[in-house]
């Protein structure tokens, strides 16, 4: 059977989909960094945010001015329960821990983003009618890494 070489839409849209951006957490140590995918993920949205300041004076014509303050960031997630899935066995114990977990967020071009910060919400919901589901939040501890190439 030969293989066909099929062309490429030319108007391709260039927005990325959400489905290839993966949230993994470290398993392993600091020094040695063990990327373990958490199972069932649906949705993964990171925010960053910054204080803002007032810089308005007297002098600045009535109008207000603000200036960016302290700066943070944090991962609202959500997927579906998978029951012995090592990444949401992770999440489990840093929760119950009241531990720092160590995150990466891989990127469809093979570039990721990688922080550390405490899982401040971890739910889980269980309808009868329905798929049972996990819902968490990860708010960072210090700076969110620059995308480099994971």
């Amino acid at each position: 059977m030969s293989v066909l070489t099929l062309p490429t839409n030319p108007n391709l849209s260039s927005g990325e989909v959400g489905k290839d951006f993966i949230l993994k957490i470290n398993t392993g140590t600091a020094e040695v960094p063990v990327w373990t995918t958490i199972g069932g993920q649906r949705g993964a949205s990171l925010s960053r945010s910054a204080d803002e300041i007032d810089v308005s004076s007297k002098t600045s014509d009535g109008w207000k001015a603000t200036k960016a303050g302290l700066r943070s960031w944090s991962i609202d997630l959500d997927g579906l329960v998978i029951l012995n899935d090592t990444g949401a066995q992770a999440l489990e114990q840093g929760f119950n821990a009241g531990k720092e977990v160590n995150l990466q967020l891989l990127y469809p071009d093979g570039t990721a983003q990688t922080g550390w910060g405490s899982i401040t919400d971890l739910s889980l919901d269980a309808p009868h009618d329905g798929e049972a589901t996990t819902k968490g939040t990860i708010s960072g501890n210090g700076a969110l890494s620059e995308r480099v190439a994971a």
